[in-house]
């Protein structure tokens, strides 16, 4: 793990550093070739719309195919942690390193950056681990989603067809789309999502804010978040979705943590490290991905679940997917209730 003192890089060299060989390869081959023809004023705008089709459409089939190579079912998932459990410890990479950088976690398609005074960048999912410089322009089209580290560590996911500007460590100005955040693994502090029709803050809390048709809409699924409108000041608890319109209207309704309304978090859900965790940590994960309650069917199965080390990877499995793929591993098995998810031994007849 690198130093967290590390002098931090310039923003031009923010998206990660380029392999020397190839730099020298690109400038011998740019030598040889000699200077090309002036391009003609607008054709850099022109070049730029006719290859932006069919890029999107590039990362959407690698995106689509990802998908497909982890939907060949679950039993296929915990053959891969089953064979991967007798290799010895991987000392997997960690993409936050730097603590004071916000970073790219995870992208299912492609993400527009665009930092301060600079032209518009294309990430990826190989681009895991780029930083993304304060004040950037962020934007997902189509059906992409992203999840970004700030430096906090607090987990912000951006939904399908989101804009918004990354203002500082804690302020996020969102345009339109909507955006999730989890600070179950933050400890800086609260962030705060600013909007044309309010300022949502959270304090020590997973929440959503989404901003369609003239309508603001803040759902809480744990802790509490603060609202100012002008003057108006508004507490949202935990299972409250409060709705403003642009008129100032305010209606309020309840929701579950485990709500269908969520499920799209767990689709860019930064994977977790399963590699000798005990499995009572890997569920603590999974309740708060998933909103579910964790229960135990007995006291043996708890310790069981506290004293077992997993091994392997769970990357590319959304959280809701992963316990039908580890728990068999350790002897336990899972059932799915109502806002509870029952942990008991495989070979239990215990409900």
């Amino acid at each position: 793990m690198s130093d967290n003192n590390q002098t931090p890089r310039d923003d031009s060299a923010r998206f990660g550093a380029r392999n020397s060989s190839d730099s020298g390869l690109v400038e011998r081959l740019l030598t040889a070739a000699g200077p090309g023809p002036e391009i003609p004023e607008g054709g850099a705008d022109r070049i730029k719309a006719a290859i932006r089709t069919p890029w999107k459409n590039e990362v959407a089939v690698a995106a689509r195919q990802r998908r497909r190579l982890w939907a060949g079912g679950l039993a296929a998932a915990a053959a891969v942690i089953l064979a991967v459990v007798v290799v010895p410890r991987l000392h997997r990479g960690d993409l936050s390193i730097e603590a004071d950088a916000i970073t790219l976690v995870v992208a299912d398609g492609g993400l527009e950056v665009t930092p301060p005074g600079s032209t518009v960048s294309f990430l990826g999912p190989d681009n895991a681990g780029a930083i993304v410089p304060d004040g950037s322009l962020v934007r997902t089209r189509g059906d992409h989603r992203a999840a970004l580290r700030l430096t906090g560590g607090q987990s912000l996911r951006l939904d399908d067809d989101t804009v918004v500007r990354l203002d500082s460590e804690r302020s996020i100005s969102l345009d339109s789309g909507a955006v999730y955040i989890s600070s179950a693994d933050g400890s800086g502090p609260g962030v705060e999502v600013r909007t044309a029709l309010g300022t949502a803050t959270e304090i020590g809390t997973q929440f959503e804010v989404r901003l369609e048709h003239d309508t603001l809409d803040v759902k809480v699924r744990e802790g509490l978040v603060s609202l100012t409108r002008g003057v108006e000041e508004y507490q949202i608890n935990h299972g409250i979705r409060f709705s403003v319109d642009s008129e100032g209207a305010v209606t309020t309704a309840s929701i579950t943590s485990w709500d269908p309304a969520w499920a799209w978090t767990q689709e860019v859900a930064p994977a977790f490290a399963i590699e000798g965790r005990s499995a009572l940590a890997y569920l603590d994960w999974v309740s708060a991905e998933t909103g579910l309650s964790v229960t135990f069917a007995d006291a043996t199965v708890e310790k069981a679940a506290a004293t077992t080390l997993l091994h392997g990877t769970i990357e590319g499995l959304a959280p809701n997917e992963t316990p039908a793929a580890v728990l068999p591993t350790c002897g336990l098995t899972a059932d799915e209730e109502p806002g509870v998810l029952l942990v008991r031994t495989i070979d239990s007849n215990t409900r």
